[in-house]
């Protein structure tokens, strides 16, 4: 069977460059174990960069084409892709509104990632929750599905912009943060300083490995993962665990989700491409992958996966499983 071609543009530098890395790494383990050649182009975080790239693959006919890190990338990259009546398998972006035919999204919706966390501060029975947003629709998108699911638990919810005084201003409720790593950890460490913060306190950048350098601070921390390991054998690719393992063996370190999400979309891709599904077939496909459960619905939007919450505790992540008590009624 002839050697299939893969390409991606990558934050290896830039505003995104420590996603990028790790999405870098986790499909170089994918492309070296499938026998595909991988073509990585650094994007910088610079749309006019990756557009450059996509129309040139394009062009050349490479047969599977994954998408950038980022949901700004991804809404410039694909009206190019899926225009042209190719897929693009999105790994890196998931703002709600990024939903379109042709793009094979595999991460959960950026509006689900506070489910578990609001959740939990709906179990601590904290009267009032702070979402304090970063710019941008990925942003928005987390900030409006942490009200609204506050709203459908019957928790008093508010949004503020990052950077406004309120921020910092939350003792005794809930505060979640959604804004690019930096700002999370620079919110994250100037609540812990307060005499009396938040009893429940969350944070996009929280499902990152890299939030544990924040040492102290990070303990009780919540955060959404796309990806927890586990041994489970996924329809497609390798289970978590062994994908887990042969990254640590190649890298040195524990893979994030980032690089588990990649990776996953590059074994998903595959697999369709040997399947031999066209566009139109592709949101009937119901299937699992490293990272979960996969299923589109008509508008293409993922349905099939969801996010775990996770709390840091004692310098590592911690899978956040609620008791019977704590189990939402409407999940």
């Amino acid at each position: 069977m002839a050697s299939m071609d893969a390409a991606v543009t990558l934050s290896l530098t830039g505003p995104f460059a420590r996603q990028g890395r790790d999405a870098a790494q986790g499909l170089a383990l994918w492309a070296e174990e499938a026998g595909v050649r991988l073509t990585v182009v650094d994007d910088g975080g610079a749309r006019a960069a990756a557009i450059r790239a996509y129309t040139g693959w394009l062009d050349a006919g490479v047969d599977l084409l994954l998408g950038p890190y980022s949901s700004g990338l991804v809404r410039a990259v694909a009206p190019l892709v899926c225009g042209a009546g190719r897929l693009l398998w999105n790994h890196g972006g998931s703002a709600d509104d990024l939903a379109r035919p042709g793009l094979v999204s595999l991460p959960a919706p950026a509006s689900t990632y506070f489910d578990g966390a609001v959740d939990e501060a709906v179990a601590c029975r904290v009267e009032r929750l702070l979402v304090v947003r970063g710019a941008g629709p990925f942003a928005r998108a987390v900030a409006a599905g942490a009200v609204a699911r506050a709203a459908a638990r019957g928790l008093d919810a508010r949004t503020v912009d990052a950077g406004s005084p309120a921020a910092g201003h939350a003792a005794g409720g809930a505060v979640l943060v959604a804004g690019r790593f930096e700002e999370d950890v620079a919110l994250v460490r100037l609540l812990r300083r307060r005499a009396r913060g938040p009893a429940v306190l969350g944070a996009v950048a929280a499902g990152l490995p890299a939030f544990g350098e924040l040492g102290a601070a990070a303990e009780g921390v919540l955060g959404p993962v796309q990806w927890w390991p586990v041994s489970r054998t996924p329809k497609v690719g390798p289970s978590g665990a062994d994908f887990a393992a042969r990254y640590r063996r190649r890298v040195g370190h524990e893979p994030s989700y980032v690089a588990a999400q990649a990776a996953a979309a590059g074994y998903l891709a595959l697999a369709a491409h040997h399947l031999g599904l066209a566009a139109g077939d592709v949101p009937a496909w119901t299937t699992s992958t490293l990272l979960g459960d996969f299923a589109l619905d008509g508008s293409w939007r993922q349905v099939g996966h969801r996010v775990t919450t996770i709390r840091w505790r004692d310098g590592r992540m911690v899978p956040l499983v609620p008791g019977p008590a704590r189990t939402p009624a409407s999940d």
